[in-house]
């Protein structure tokens, strides 16, 4: 029999990770290395902040699961803190304009006497040690400048704004005449008619694509042309740690950070028209079915034929004429053929909107856009996807150090929420014991209705969150193995890392030296762990510019009618997306008009004691924008007083409660005038 004597039961077990504290009190812990996070209850926060490193425990458990509690702040938050300052003592007060913040802090500053008293400034914190805390002052801003929307949340997420001046130094220090000294040995591809499309604002251009032959005759040679970043970030450089550091590009509202200085990522990499760039190359042959007969990748020099928006791709796709038209129809043929066969095999497609904020001259939006997904999309999707998995598969048979793109199957009580939510939409079937994806698409909505649209969000957020990974685990949500990320070396650090495996050990001549040897210092687990919190960081960060558009959007509405659609609740209240603006508002249980209003077991509505009034997950609304707070980054909505035959309805109710009107006849009005039962006789 073996001893147990010295193993740590589970509920005693600590773990380390990092706190992200919500608004509403609660946080949860992001583990490191492991796939579930920990729930902290507000009153088991103890001194840890948002965004602290913590070591936290075992606390209780409940019926939704196991709540934990913070036993151990390591590390002080990484990121910046938005706030007022004033003095108490020897000490200073900051006064935190985030909810996921305490009202305050105290910190000793250094350098405080430089700020103005009441001054809005942005600190960070000294990671260690934790306690006394200790920070300064990084920024003071404008009272309220909507131009410095996207610094200040850059500065907030720790997001970097300034390049290193020997990066700097190195980028600049290539000119033109480099594409050309490096043209020989090359496959030359400027004979062929290769096209670039990407949106209409684009910074960079990373992909290009040509086609040789007619998929109406048969097999077709497709080019998947990718930006050769690597011929100018080499390992060891100073542009190489820049970006390691970074980790990605960063697109906000109305700035980009990008992970390579602008010399290089918008200049000398950048597969802009009618100039020569160096790319590595994915040569795919594919039939007319979608089939992929073969492929092979070479280190190429291209000259772009036409940059095109995906707008004005598909416009050239609906012409007949030759040249450009005739590649786009012979590429969207193949793309629609290749998109068939990956559903087929099992892939999910949710088809969810963008939605990106217009922006006047000072930096006001003017409205909220939903981006229209068009076939072009498709197109250049399909074949990135397809040079993805051609260059992950080729690096897993061959075990060369590569960064794949990972994502694990969903848990089961995700999937168990996401059916009760969909379930509770109208859709119906048996919950799926699932091992692949395609055993998900029955469950995806393809309508445009705002409860189809609820269906795939929740799906969503059922998954797992993608990340990278030495070890192929594979890709649930699209249904592969062996798939990484190769086809953005310009704004991902994990594609051109594995660009360097790939021109090293896959294309032309290979198997110079010990792969693992020489990659040690560009790709390895700590640089997939950074890659992924990156990734994490940026898209929290674009969410977080594009919440501050909307508060003012709403700032400039307060008063105004609208409608919408509820979508989500907690027991604080419900979240709304309203239609017409294409933004969100959280209206308030107190706001509802009825205390008795209680959260139902299942989550999805709110249901009256007193009456038949339900609040439920995808019901309209007609709301009123009551408050706009942009330092908490909060639409509080309020609902629309009723109007109509529905008003004097509620006021009749109202009047029968009270006494001032006789009820209807029947028992229903007999119920009413008796008033509420009391407590305890149901």
């Amino acid at each position: 029999m073996t001893s147990t004597r010295h193993a740590i039961p589970t509920k005693r077990r600590t773990l380390v990770g990092r706190l992200s504290r919500t608004r509403f009190g609660y946080g949860f812990v992001r583990v490191d290395d492991e796939p579930e996070d920990l729930f902290i209850p507000p009153f088991a926060m103890g001194p840890a902040l948002h965004g602290d490193r913590v070591r936290a425990g075992y606390l209780e458990t409940r019926e939704q699961g196991e709540a934990h509690e913070v036993l151990e702040v390591l590390e002080r938050t990484p990121y910046g803190i938005i706030g007022r300052l004033e003095p108490r003592g020897r000490a200073t007060v900051l006064y935190p304009e985030r909810p996921e913040y305490p009202n305050e802090i105290l910190l000793t500053l250094h350098g405080r006497k430089s700020v103005p008293r009441g001054a809005r400034v942005l600190v960070r914190l000294d990671p260690t040690p934790p306690d006394p805390i200790t920070g300064r002052v990084v920024s003071v801003f404008e009272e309220d400048d909507p131009r410095e929307d996207s610094l200040l949340v850059a500065l907030e997420e720790g997001l970097k704004v300034d390049f290193d001046p020997d990066a700097e130094a190195e980028a600049e220090g290539f000119g033109e005449e480099s594409v050309a000294r490096a043209a020989k040995g090359r496959e030359d591809f400027r004979g062929q008619s290769v096209v670039t499309i990407d949106p209409v604002d684009a910074k960079d251009h990373d992909d290009a694509l040509s086609i040789q032959g007619d998929p109406e005759r048969g097999a077709c040679e497709v080019g998947i042309h990718i930006a050769d970043v690597t011929h100018y970030v080499r390992p060891g450089t100073a542009l190489d740690r820049e970006a390691q550091a970074r980790g990605s590009s960063v697109y906000l509202a109305d700035r980009t950070l990008p992970m390579l200085p602008a010399s290089l990522s918008g200049g000398l990499c950048s597969l802009e028209e009618d100039v020569d760039r160096l790319t590595v190359s994915v040569i795919a042959t594919i039939s007319p079915e979608g089939e992929l007969l073969g492929a092979r990748i070479a280190e190429g020099i291209i000259r772009s034929a036409a940059s095109l928006s995906y707008e004005e791709a598909g416009r050239l796709l609906r012409e007949t004429g030759r040249g450009i038209p005739e590649s786009l129809r012979g590429l969207d043929k193949l793309a629609r053929a290749l998109k068939r066969r990956r559903m087929a095999q099992g892939g999910l497609d949710l088809d969810l909107p963008e939605i990106r904020p217009v922006l006047d001259s000072s930096g006001e939006p003017v409205g909220f856009r939903e981006t229209k997904r068009l076939h072009s999309h498709s197109l250049v999707e399909e074949f990135m996807l397809l040079a993805n998995q051609v260059v992950g598969r080729s690096a897993a048979q061959k075990e060369l150090p590569f960064l794949y793109r990972v994502h694990e199957r969903p848990r089961y009580d995700k999937l168990r929420s996401f059916v009760e939510a969909a379930r509770y939409l109208g859709r119906s079937g048996p919950m799926p014991i699932v091992t692949e994806a395609k055993q998900l698409q029955p469950w995806v909505s393809h309508g445009t209705s705002p409860r189809d649209r609820l269906v795939n969000q929740y799906l969503l957020r059922a998954l797992e969150k993608a990340r990278y990974d030495l070890t192929d685990v594979g890709h649930f949500g699209l249904g592969m193995r062996g798939y990484a990320h190769f086809t953005s070396p310009i704004r991902r650090y994990p594609d051109l890392a594995n660009h360097r495996i790939v021109k090293r050990y896959l294309a032309g001549e290979t198997g110079r030296g010990d792969p693992w040897t020489f990659a040690a210092g560009w790709l390895n687990a700590p640089v997939a762990a950074r890659s992924s919190e990156a990734e994490v960081a940026a898209d929290e960060s674009e969410r977080a510019v594009s919440r501050r558009k909307a508060v003012r959007f709403a700032r400039a509405r307060i008063g105004e009618t609208t409608h919408g659609f509820i979508s989500g609740l907690t027991p604080a209240g419900v979240f709304v997306t309203l239609e017409e603006w294409n933004i969100d508002g959280f209206l308030p249980k107190r706001a509802m008009g009825d205390p008795s209003l209680s959260l139902a077991e299942h989550g999805f509505s709110f249901r009256s004691r007193r009456s038949r009034r339900r609040f439920g997950l995808g019901d309209s609304l007609e709301i009123v924008v009551a408050r706009a707070d942009l330092a908490r980054r909060e639409v509080e909505l309020a609902l629309a007083a009723p109007t109509g035959a529905k008003a004097r309805r509620l006021n009749h109710q109202r009047d029968v409660k009270r006494g001032d009107a006789k009820p209807g006849r029947g028992k229903r009005g007999r119920k009413e005038a008796a008033g509420p039962r009391r407590k305890g006789r149901r």
